[in-house]
């Protein structure tokens, strides 16, 4: 009875406004979600498609019925509704339902005010968001919310998402469209068939609806992938249209992509500079091959350009001109990646625009070939021999050779011309070309380990180090040097340290340093246990899978070796040496060796770090292999007097 009241209630707020809720009602929604603040009784995304003219255009409709739960008002008192330059927001409406003697009363909000959407001065950004506070949100009361959004470019039609921040009794995605629209739509990560889908014809017209029921509130958990990795959502899209007999494409395969992207880049460049022009001049003078030119010009870019996201109308597809981008030495990420290829093409290289993805999505362009599967611009060189070089001038410390650890694995869109394109996979960089190398000589000193100590950087551990590292204050870069450092207990501490080569691309980052370790190792009676595995990666961190349900990400993976030199304490001897260890897993890898020579222990350990995203049924591996690789961390040396 209750899901019929909830559902019919909803009936009533779009077309009489809301009825009436029975205690029963009331109790039984309260106890059947105890933990949540509210609900969505209803959430509806429409997409409207309709000819004008000659010309097919689209709006959204969107509508919501949130019912609060407890009293946390400040949860939802205040919103915020977005739109850009292509996404006009219109006919917002908001009203709070207050329950007052077995009804509800309704209250409009009176006041909506429109905002700029800068990012702390770091973009230049031409979307703004209309905020608004429901009035009266209390336990019990409803906030129901209703806009349209007038879409410039229907390329730019999305998909929907099925989930929410909280759980939602129903919520419908509709798509309206001529007979005359050809559609491309798939449902994704609903392996259970929750989402259901009907289809309608009404005159010349059909209508595509796709509903949820009683689908969970979505819970944050550490290192996830955004939720389109795996919640039920709609990918949608545009393929074709005929209007009067003629057929117009949209984006019905890549070809109609690469056709409109080649259309944002081809004029462009069409006048070089004299600034420009000498600029080229003078990285051909010091590079004696084409590969070497290529590197010189990527890292004058990196060097030079400071890296400024833009979004203003087509300015957000369109980057500016080399020559530009030169002058001001500043742009956003098709604006360095167009200046590598307009510096590349002055001096005969083929060095190509191309679109790609992040790996915050999911989607491939051999899958939709549609502006959902990119959010990114790099150039790609191809060498004379076939091989594919991706140069992401947004990552500063990144060397020619390194794709931005934020690509990996991605398919790159390389596009030559209107009608010559390429589709590339970006690698996934090897866990050993990501190599730390730390190495320490220690000893014992008065219930303390005092050591000194040498850390090599290379790959993607010397460009996140390279960005830590990178600080302005003494203070910043000591915690930094810390943190890259840390091994034993809380009680670590860095002394002196120097650093070298971290703003070397093509060379290995050091750092230099002294520390010591407080209350690190125990003493019973006349023996000593010390456990060599200063550094415990991963011991004992196995993933609940009764609670954990999301997959779960990693930045890049790496290679950790750790070589330590212990002198054996004066008046003790060696009693007992653990075994060596090999584990050789699919995610997870370590190996540990020892040996005594010259009154000192020789340890040597690698830990490998294999995967970029670990999905839910790959969760008991993993922790086969956490299990393996704690029980080695547990094994101590032991030394006795003599």
């Amino acid at each position: 009875m209750m899901k019929k009241l909830i559902l019919s209630s909803i009936f009533c707020i779009v077309a009489f406004g809301l009825c009436a809720q029975d205690d029963a009602d009331w109790e039984a929604l309260k106890k059947k979600f105890p933990d949540d603040a509210a609900i969505y009784l209803n959430r509806t995304y429409a997409i409207n498609l309709y000819f004008e003219k000659d010309s097919l255009r689209m709006y959204t409709e969107t509508s919501s019925d949130m019912l609060s739960l407890k009293e946390q008002t400040d949860l939802f008192s205040d919103r915020r509704v977005y739109g850009s330059h292509f996404l006009e927001v219109t006919d917002l409406k908001a009203k709070t339902w207050v329950w007052e003697k077995n009804k509800y009363k309704a209250i409009p909000v009176t006041s909506f005010k429109k905002n700029s959407d800068q990012d702390r001065g770091i973009f230049y950004d031409d979307s703004y968001y209309y905020t608004f506070d429901y009035p009266a949100a209390a336990i019990r009361n409803r906030t129901t919310l209703q806009y349209r959004e007038i879409m410039k470019d229907i390329r730019f039609m999305h998909g929907f998402t099925f989930t929410s921040y909280l759980p939602q009794v129903r919520t419908t995605f509709i798509i309206k469209a001529p007979k005359e629209v050809d559609l491309f739509f798939q449902v994704l990560n609903d392996s259970t068939g929750q989402v259901k889908f009907s289809k309608t014809e009404k005159g010349k017209n059909v209508q595509y609806e796709w509903t949820a029921e009683n689908t969970p509130a979505l819970k944050a958990e550490d290192n996830s992938p955004p939720v389109s990795y795996y919640t039920p959502h709609i990918v949608c899209y545009i393929k074709s249209y005929t209007y009067n007999s003629t057929k117009r494409e949209v984006l019905n395969d890549i070809s109609s992509l690469s056709k409109w992207y080649f259309g944002h880049v081809s004029n462009v460049n069409a006048n070089p500079s004299e600034q420009l022009q000498a600029q080229v001049e003078q990285l051909k003078a010091k590079s004696k091959t084409e590969e070497e030119l290529v590197k010189n010009i990527f890292y004058w870019v990196q060097d030079n350009v400071k890296y400024i996201a833009f979004e203003q109308g087509m300015r957000g597809f369109i980057p500016n001109s080399g020559s530009y981008t030169c002058d001001k030495r500043y742009g956003d990420c098709k604006d360095m990646a167009n200046l590598i290829v307009d510096m590349s093409k002055m001096a005969g290289l083929p060095v190509y625009h191309t679109w790609i993805g992040t790996r915050d999505i999911p989607y491939k362009y051999s899958q939709f070939p549609t502006p959902i599967v990119d959010n990114h611009m790099i150039a790609t060189y191809i060498s004379p021999d076939g091989k594919y070089t991706f140069l992401d001038a947004t990552s500063n410390y990144t060397p020619m050779g390194y794709p931005s650890s934020m690509i990996q694995g991605k398919e790159a869109f390389i596009v030559k011309s209107e009608k010559d394109y390429l589709i590339r996979n970006v690698p996934e960089i090897e866990t050993n070309r990501s190599l730390m190398v730390d190495s320490v000589s220690i000893r014992l000193d008065n219930k303390e380990v005092v050591g000194t100590g040498t850390v090599v950087l290379n790959g993607y551990t010397k460009i996140y180090g390279g960005y830590e590292l990178d600080r302005a204050h003494e203070k910043d870069i000591k915690e930094s040097v810390t943190r890259i450092t840390n091994k034993g207990n809380n009680k670590y501490l860095v002394g002196k340290y120097q650093l070298a080569n971290q703003l070397l691309r093509d060379q290995p980052t050091l750092i230099q340093y002294d520390f010591k370790i407080s209350n690190y190792y125990q003493q019973v009676g006349n023996e000593i246990y010390f456990n060599l595995h200063l550094n415990k990666e991963y011991f004992n961190s196995n993933i609940n899978k009764s609670t954990r349900k999301t997959p779960r990400e990693n930045t890049y993976k790496y290679l950790k070796r750790d070589v330590v030199e212990l002198e054996i304490p004066a008046g003790y001897e060696v009693e007992y040496i653990p075994e060596n260890a090999n584990v050789k897993g699919k995610y997870l890898s370590l190996s540990a060796s020892y040996k005594v020579k010259d009154n000192k222990i020789h340890f040597v350990k690698e830990i490998g770090v294999n995967y970029l995203l670990l999905q839910t049924n790959q969760f008991d591996t993993w922790n086969d292999e956490v299990k393996k690789i704690s029980e080695v961390y547990k094994q101590s040396i032991i030394f006795k007097k003599k």
